[in-house]
């Protein structure tokens, strides 16, 4: 079903882009100079006067009849797709454009900006000649984005190049700041876990403030664009572990820079239903985990299973009780850190 005018990707990426400048370029538009103004809009060297105005005109073009659109704009079809949460509009033009290298008769718009379709040989020699990190998710698309590291030493106001992938195919275009990439965060998730809230609670230590910023990091990764991840996680994706023969689904998240639990390093977040976050060890031997966190045999609850009661606290009629846990995969990786649970206080 086509999605609402108010609900487009024209529709959200104009207006905001609109809010960015107050007024048009004077001159007359040519086809050519506009072709220019895109290709500078893809390749992160548009100003705002001219976001502006590629923007407006594209989303008039869209929205308006054949014999409404301006002379240089003649020609351009229009294809909306998708639901309101992946609406996309195809642009095809009756002219190719070159931009990032890549010859097109085809420019893409949705909730991420303006794109162009490229190959994977194209994505490789892009993504490698502007030192781009991935971050993937199995749990909505883009499946893939490649983007700038925060630190990049760019200047605050200038574009980035960004890659995508939806699984199918792969786009190449511009993120740029401002209200758009503001608007991609809502504001109470914007304070997220840091290192020490992680290890923290891996150790079955933190406060509830700690424990919000978690919340708010995962509702990001799980609900938001990669583009809106917290600095410092590259991946997320649905695994099952097995343990003792029985399935245990989970959701990984890949962190680019390791988190300490009990001093040691890990850089994957598991988060289970029921309470449970832990880190998988990696490499790190079984036997290495449990001199690590200081469990041992009075410890042992089952086959590869241990635990300890860290913390005990009652309000308002209920007790919640933190343990601090080590269990041995069946495929051999170790899992250490915090189970949670609530049980109703006796009277």
């Amino acid at each position: 079903m086509m999605s609402s005018r108010s609900s487009s990707p024209f529709a959200t990426a104009a207006a905001i882009v609109l809010l960015m400048v107050s007024a048009l370029p004077a001159q007359a538009t040519t086809a050519a100079s506009f072709q220019r103004d895109l290709v500078e809009l893809l390749e992160c060297r548009a100003s705002s006067a001219t976001m502006q105005a590629v923007t407006t005109a594209l989303r008039g073009a869209a929205y308006g009849t054949a014999q409404e659109r301006p002379a240089h704009l003649q020609g351009w079809s229009f294809t909306r797709s998708g639901d309101e949460e992946h609406a996309t509009t195809l642009i095809d033009m009756p002219v190719t454009l070159t931009a990032h290298g890549v010859t097109t008769h085809r420019v893409v718009a949705d909730d991420m900006g303006f794109s162009i379709p490229i190959d994977a040989g194209q994505r490789a020699r892009i993504v490698s000649g502007n030192g781009l990190q991935r971050r993937s998710s199995t749990l909505r698309e883009p499946f893939q984005v490649w983007s700038a590291p925060a630190a990049s030493g760019r200047p605050s106001s200038a574009g980035s190049i960004v890659v995508s992938s939806d699984g199918e195919g792969y786009r190449v275009g511009c993120d740029y700041p401002g209200p758009m990439q503001d608007a991609r965060v809502p504001p109470r998730l914007r304070d997220t876990a840091t290192a020490s809230d992680m290890g923290a609670a891996l150790e079955c230590r933190a406060d509830d403030a700690a424990m919000q910023r978690i919340a708010n990091m995962w509702e990001r990764v799980s609900e938001l664009s990669p583009l809106a991840w917290p600095d410092n996680v590259s991946a997320v994706a649905e695994r099952e572990y097995r343990v003792d023969g029985q399935e245990m689904p989970v959701m990984v998240i890949t962190l680019e820079q390791p988190v300490a639990l009990k001093g040691v390093a890990a850089t994957s977040i598991v988060l289970a239903y029921g309470g449970y976050l832990a880190a998988d060890m990696g490499d790190a031997p079984l036997k290495a985990v449990l001199d690590a966190t200081g469990l041992g045999a009075a410890d042992r609850q089952a086959e590869g299973y241990w635990m300890r009661e860290a913390a005990r606290e009652t309000s308002s009629g209920y007790t919640r009780v933190r343990a601090f846990s080590v269990i041995a995969t069946d495929s051999g990786a170790v899992l250490a850190g915090c189970m949670t649970s609530e049980v109703r206080s006796a009277d």
